[in-house]
Order: C-alpha cells, then sequence, then structure tokens
C-alpha cells in the first residue's frame, strides 16, 4: 500500500510542465490508482527497446481485458510458444510500460497472483480494484481467464 501511494502521489507532480500529453497520461493514472475503469491505449508507447519477443508478450498482456487474468503458460501458448511460459514471465517482469501494460494481469498457473515489480501487495490491490476476487492466500478465486484455463480450474 505505500508503494501505491508513492506512485499515487509522485506520477502527477512528476509530469507537471513537461508536455500536455505527459500530464495528461499522468491524470489518467493517478485516477485509474483511485479506482477508475481505465485502460490506456499502445499507441505513442515506444517499444523499440524491447525484444521483438518482449514486444508480442506486451501486446498480449495488454488485450486482456480489465477484471480479467492470464497465466503466464496460456499467454506462452497464445502465441504459439507453448513451453515459453518462464520467458514470458521474465518479459513481464522487465515491462518498461507498467499500468499502460497491465502485467499485474498475469498469474501463475495455480491461480496464485506470482511475481510483480512493485510487489505482491501492490498486485493484490490492482487486480481486486479490477474486480478479481482473490482469496486471503492470494489465489484467484473469481476472475474470466484469457487465453486458457487455471490449472484444475474452469474460467470465471
Amino acid at each position: 500500500l505505500e508503494a501505491l501511494d508513492a506512485i499515487r502521489a509522485g506520477w502527477p507532480q512528476a509530469a507537471r510542465g513537461r508536455s500536455a500529453a505527459a500530464e495528461a497520461l499522468a491524470d489518467r493514472i493517478a485516477a485509474f490508482l483511485e479506482g477508475e475503469p481505465l485502460d490506456f491505449p499502445l499507441e505513442g508507447v515506444d517499444m523499440d527497446r524491447c525484444s521483438p519477443f518482449q514486444r508480442r508478450v506486451l501486446v498480449a498482456e495488454h488485450s486482456i481485458p480489465r477484471g480479467s487474468v492470464a497465466t503466464y503458460g496460456g499467454i506462452a501458448a497464445h502465441l504459439g510458444s507453448p513451453a515459453a511460459g518462464r520467458a514470458v514471465g521474465r518479459a513481464l517482469a522487465t515491462n518498461p510500460f507498467p499500468i499502460v501494460v497491465p502485467c499485474h494481469r498475469a498469474i501463475r498457473s495455480d491461480g496464485s497472483i506470482g511475481g510483480y515489480q512493485g510487489g505482491p501487495s501492490m498486485k493484490r490491490i490492482l487486480l481486486e480494484r479490477e474486480g478479481v476476487v482473490l482469496s486471503s492466500a492470494g489465489f484467484v478465486e473469481g476472475a474470466r481467464v484469457a487465453y486458457g484455463t487455471l490449472a484444475g480450474r474452469r474460467p470465471g
């Protein structure tokens, strides 16, 4: 929660005076962090510093609807590389565009939330703000699953 507060406090101030587009994006991010149901377009996001594989992963992750999740392996299978679940996880771990590319929507195949750049408590907060139901142990109990199903579970 402290990390979320720090982001909420820092984004708008960091963008002030940079450009109208930066200020508008900062205001949208602040609204998103307050719980507004916003998604961010990929237009204007410069993926030149990403590898071709990471670009494909980020585009697939960006396509997961708000309130839904996908497993790392499900994303890999969707990309035609079903054995690349760990590589998907690495690509998301170095996502240079968190929030714009909502990597918090990727979870483990067992339904646990897995890792996140901002820490597991921030990932949990972001998922819950999108309507994903999590158990006290951090397992997804209620959410649609993009790109497949959870191990031993059916998509919500």
